[in-house]
């Protein structure tokens, strides 16, 4: 009986085994988890009739507790293997995500190193480009690279600015870089200032050398020399001047007018300047000078007030009968007369003498005459008139002659100058004297003579000077002169 129980309960155990094969806990092959128990579950399980097993006790305590029925057993498995293809699913998907990150991160780093590697051969290709463009800048700036054995000539307008001189000087090919050129300029503010004119430029010139040329007058090539002889009035200078494209000889008068030049102490200190009719007649020494074409009117009569100065104020010379050398003005001060006086005394001697000796003669007669001033014109002969110097070169001041007066005013003009109308000298010069009449205007040698009279030049022969005492003889003269 027992072996019979054994035989029942071994085909139990084997049935167990083939309904739960694949589901026991120790198979490692099964990957599919344990089915927890449920209070529900139910206790005992139907064994179809075909395997031919008998159900088992309901109370037999011989069966693992586990025990299930085929066909829950079926359903959990079908439930368990739907759960384990989506866990694969997001593993697979998982792992795709996370090769294709890695892929993408490899990827983005070699992109970067190509950049990077992109980025500074383009530094490094802009440098050296930038670089040789500023070397070049910097050659010019320098001069290097130009010829500095040819030169070129060019010609700067008024008032230019700083883009129309580096266009004057690269198309002459001075200068090779514009934009260089012009930095340095406005770095060392020299973008003004350029002196108007013609100039010779040596092409090897840094760009320093090159401002500095272009801002002076004395490398100017545009120079014209000028001549003005002793007795030129303003009015011929002023023609003179326009003739030779210095400047205009309507602004050149009238800068003689003005109270430009006061600065000058001999022109500041000048007596009655209103009654003039040029302010600066006398002043603007005769000599030969050197202008620009073009000059500022300003500039041209400093040059004559320059030499002026140099001639009469600062200029010493020995002189007859005094122990030191002198200047012009302190002569003056020697025989009571302003330097104003003194010039414009010989400024009528330039105008009336035939030659240097008879500028002397006609100092004294003129000097003779205004010493009569203060015995109403009569001399110790007894002879009236004698205040009025009566000289024709003032009767038409400014004028030259009475065919230099306009039309429109020659039947009414007079002259404020006119010596045969005013007694004593004229209220200013009546031209530009030299230093000898100057200087014999300083003379004031003794003599009888009051009246004096030329014989005209003729092609062969010189002019001759005819004095006299007395009116009588003077008569005399002017007849044989010629003149009556």
């Amino acid at each position: 009986m027992s072996d019979e129980l054994e035989r029942k309960r071994q085909e139990k155990i084997a049935n167990f085994k083939l309904n739960f094969k694949g589901f026991d806990d120790d198979d490692p092959e099964s990957g599919i988890p344990d089915v927890p128990e449920t209070e529900n579950a139910p206790q005992d399980t139907a064994v179809p009739e075909s395997t031919g097993v008998p159900k088992p006790a309901k109370n037999d305590e011989s069966l693992p507790k586990e025990d299930l029925s085929s066909g829950e057993e079926i359903n959990s498995f079908s439930s368990s293997s739907e759960s384990e293809m989506k866990a694969v699913d997001k593993k697979s998907l998982k792992k795709a995500k996370r090769i294709d990150r890695k892929r993408r991160r490899k990827k983005a780093k070699k992109n970067r190193i190509v950049f990077r590697i992109s980025w500074i051969v383009m530094v490094v290709l802009a440098s050296i480009m930038i670089g040789e463009y500023i070397m070049v800048g910097v050659n010019d700036l320098l001069g290097v690279g130009r010829d500095s054995d040819s030169s070129v000539t060019i010609t700067i307008p008024a008032d230019a600015d700083i883009d129309q001189i580096t266009d004057i000087l690269y198309d002459k090919g001075v200068i090779k870089v514009k934009w260089m050129f012009q930095l340095y300029a406005k770095m060392t503010h020299a973008t003004t200032g350029f002196t108007k004119g013609t100039f010779e430029v040596n092409k090897g010139k840094d760009y320093q050398a090159l401002i500095n040329y272009m801002q002076s007058d004395m490398n100017r090539t545009d120079v014209v020399t000028v001549r003005f002889t002793e007795g030129m009035s303003l009015r011929q200078y002023a023609k003179l001047l326009e003739d030779n494209k210095v400047c205009s000889g309507d602004e050149f008068l009238e800068a003689c007018k003005s109270d430009r030049f006061d600065e000058y102490e001999f022109i500041g200190k000048m007596s009655d300047p209103g009654k003039r009719e040029y302010k600066l007649e006398g002043y603007l020494f005769p000599d030969t000078y050197d202008f620009f074409v073009g000059e500022k009117v300003d500039t041209v009569i400093e040059k004559f007030l320059a030499n002026y100065r140099r001639k009469v104020y600062a200029r010493k010379r020995s002189v007859l009968g005094f122990d030191k050398k002198m200047t012009v003005a302190e002569r003056a001060e020697t025989i009571n007369m302003t330097m104003d006086e003194v010039l414009t005394l010989a400024s009528l001697i330039q105008a009336e003498a035939a030659n240097r000796d008879d500028m002397y003669q006609i100092s004294a007669i003129l000097h003779n005459r205004l010493d009569t001033i203060p015995n109403d014109g009569v001399n110790a002969n007894g002879e009236s008139g004698l205040a009025f110097l009566q000289l024709d070169s003032t009767k038409y001041y400014p004028f030259l002659s009475l065919d230099d007066i306009p039309l429109a005013q020659r039947k009414t003009f007079k002259s404020k100058y006119n010596t045969y109308d005013n007694k004593g000298l004229p209220p200013g010069p009546i031209c530009n004297p030299g230093l000898e009449a100057i200087e014999a205007a300083l003379a004031k040698e003794e003599t009888e003579y009051y009246y004096f009279c030329h014989k005209s030049a003729t092609d062969t022969d010189p002019a001759v000077a005819y004095y006299a005492k007395t009116l009588e003889e003077h008569e005399e003269n002017k007849r044989e002169a010629g003149l009556q």
